[in-house]
């Protein structure tokens, strides 16, 4: 399987017709589940997938959370990768999605069998958000519940939603909820994935462009090492609408939205997945479930708006921020302070992933160096993001200037 630079997917895939498809991976999305009725749709959708580019995680009907405690249940799972792991565009399984705690214990035999049997292949479970009632999860706390998971199943990914946007607000849990996938997804050593809320329904508001990048960027600030959109084409039930793709099939205005951040996590997403992260804080206050900026690490301070920092650290020390304006509706004049010895500060450019200086209007210095540390400002969009690298030396400063990529 060829490896992906930056887990984008979505609930609800389009009708298996290669323009459809064309259409979504234009769109920039990478990893797509996609439930099917058949063996002969799966191969059509995994053709389909391989043409365009996109990989799939299949869910196959036979496939399902109840499977272990049927007899011959093994023979089952090896039938279904009989069916489809002969395919370049095959990424993975889709076991089940939400799962009880007392699921876990089947999905952990399902998992190993799957892992056993196809090693190249994930078998991918999505998990409960933290306003899930205690039936909904079988643990009276969530944490408990996302630890028992990972323990039990032992899963190479640890996937969840959290659908924070409300018609009255958004759900103060939504931090929280980030903050204990974080902390249990280091704990295990695994990355995770987020799917965040595309389409309006039920009572869930429509998302602007703003509500859609503060998801997104929130979630890559907490270490989140993929992003899923529910949904992508819109569901003819309930009250669904205006999803990415419309009732009818065409576009909707979230279509561009949507691309353009893709193709940023396209680009941010191969420096992303080789970093470890290390702490995130909100600053000037913290929502609940957060922490506020101690000002005695590497971040000092931060002045001109409300942001969330990212801290993390790559496989040679080098320490990295990824710096978003928590606000949707205003822009903010960033005024990051430093406690460093690093010299130098690059970004990477969301148009090409490449590092580079730190990019000022007119080409104004960006940061200010100093013998205990470094200032630097710049502009942040309303709910944009930076994601910065620290460094020493002069001859990098050039390398990075020049646009080339500088392996950290």
């Amino acid at each position: 399987m060829d490896q992906i630079s930056f887990a984008i997917g979505l609930w609800c895939a389009p009708p298996p017709e290669l323009a459809h498809y064309q259409e979504m991976a234009d769109c920039g999305f990478t990893v797509v589940p996609v439930v099917v009725e058949s063996p002969q749709q799966g191969r059509l959708v995994l053709d389909l997938a391989q043409q365009v580019g996109v990989q799939i995680a299949i869910a196959d009907p036979r496939i399902h959370r109840d499977l272990p405690s049927e007899p011959a249940w093994q023979e089952v799972v090896q039938t279904v990768i009989d069916d489809y792991a002969d395919h370049a565009a095959l990424w993975g399984y889709l076991l089940t999605d939400e799962p009880h705690v007392r699921h876990f214990e089947n999905l952990a035999q399902l998992t190993r069998a799957f892992q056993s049997r196809d090693p190249e292949r994930v078998p991918l479970v999505n998990l409960f958000p933290n306003y899930a009632s205690p039936d909904q999860l079988g643990t009276v706390e969530y944490e408990p519940h996302v630890q028992a998971f990972l323990e039990t199943v032992q899963p190479p990914i640890l996937s969840y939603d959290h659908y924070a946007l409300m018609e009255w607000g958004d759900r103060p849990e939504y931090f929280a909820n980030l903050e204990i996938i974080r902390r249990q997804a280091l704990r295990a050593g695994v990355p995770f994935w987020n799917v965040i809320l595309s389409t309006p329904h039920f009572d869930y508001r429509d998302p602007s462009p703003a509500d859609l990048r503060w998801q997104v960027y929130t979630t890559l600030a907490y270490g989140g090492q993929g992003i899923v959109y529910f949904t992508y084409c819109t569901p003819d039930a309930e009250n669904y609408r205006n999803g990415i793709i419309g009732l009818y099939g065409q576009r909707t205005p979230k279509y561009d939205v949507v691309r353009r951040l893709n193709l940023e996590m396209q680009h941010l997403g191969p420096h992303l997945q080789r970093l470890t992260s290390s702490g995130v804080y909100h600053w000037p206050d913290a929502p609940q479930g957060a922490m506020s900026l101690p000002g005695d690490g590497l971040v000092t301070s931060i002045e001109g708006g409300e942001f969330v920092l990212g801290e993390f650290v790559d496989d040679e020390g080098l320490p990295w921020l990824m710096v978003v304006n928590r606000d949707r509706e205003h822009a903010a004049w960033t005024t990051l302070r430093l406690r460093t010895h690093h010299s130098v500060i690059s970004e990477v450019s969301p148009k090409s992933g490449q590092l580079r200086s730190v990019s000022r209007d007119q080409g104004v210095q960006a940061e200010h160096v100093y013998a205990d540390g470094m200032v630097v400002s710049f502009w942040l969009a309303p709910a944009g993001a930076r994601l910065l690298r620290l460094g020493a030396g002069s001859g990098e400063r050039g390398r990075a200037g020049r646009g080339e990529v500088r392996e950290a």
